[in-house]
């Protein structure tokens, strides 16, 4: 493949047709190795894909970027539905959006930020993560919101890697991951975002952001 022709849409696709070519490869234990290296793998690959179009098509079109990068000239029919579907609406009617898929809680900051990178998932917020009241949380945050803290944990390191019970344990298969975003009121820390999906669901949230990005309508994951 030559040079994109629009960052913001054709290299999103050209991850989504690697993540499907190597997943077999990376979910499988080789070269001795006692884990494969899905969750890695899965957590690079989207990077770009989650922040291309965020970065180059929705900042510019809200004032929120200098300008030099501005795909939103490039396609007006996907500048118009990505400046649309993120805003202050519910996530849940976004159509990348998959109701039940993800979790969210909100953490003030108090005396002090936990530890994350010693600590890891901090036990009160593992707990509420895992009830219903964190489904319906993450329903509800605007769109905006979501794609923030999103956005801002894949570009600034705020991943934790989760087992199946939703806890950070050391040499534990990867099951789920927890994007982690500050929240700050007059340049200020006043706490922290937490967002969990398993790594199944954020497969499948991939497949339908792409979708989303081509034509404004979601794409099943293969």
């Amino acid at each position: 493949m030559g040079n994109p022709q629009n960052f913001s849409i054709d290299v999103p696709q050209r991850c989504l047709i690697l993540l499907e070519q190597l997943w077999p490869s990376v979910s499988n234990k080789a070269d001795g190795r006692e884990l494969p290296l899905n969750a890695s793998f899965l957590l690079a690959i989207s990077t770009p894909m989650v922040n291309l179009p965020i970065e180059r098509i929705w900042k510019p079109q809200n004032g929120r970027a200098v300008g030099h990068l501005n795909d939103a000239i490039l396609d007006a029919s996907l500048a118009k539905a990505v400046k649309a579907d993120i805003g202050q609406n519910p996530v849940v009617k976004a159509p990348f959006y998959e109701a039940g898929a993800w979790r969210y809680h909100y953490l003030p900051k108090g005396t002090a930020l936990p530890d994350l990178s010693r600590q890891g998932l901090p036990l009160a917020v593992q707990q509420v993560l895992a009830t219903d009241t964190a489904l319906s949380a993450a329903d509800v945050l605007a769109t905006e919101t979501f794609c923030s803290i999103l956005r801002n944990g894949l570009a600034h390191g705020g991943v934790l890697y989760l087992d199946s019970h939703g806890q950070t344990t050391e040499g534990a298969p990867v099951t789920r991951f927890c994007f982690v975003s500050t929240k700050q009121k007059n340049q200020a820390v006043v706490g922290l975002h937490f967002l969990q999906i398993t790594m199944k669901n954020y497969r499948a949230f991939l497949g339908r952001w792409v979708g989303w990005l081509q034509n404004g309508t979601a794409m099943p994951a293969t």
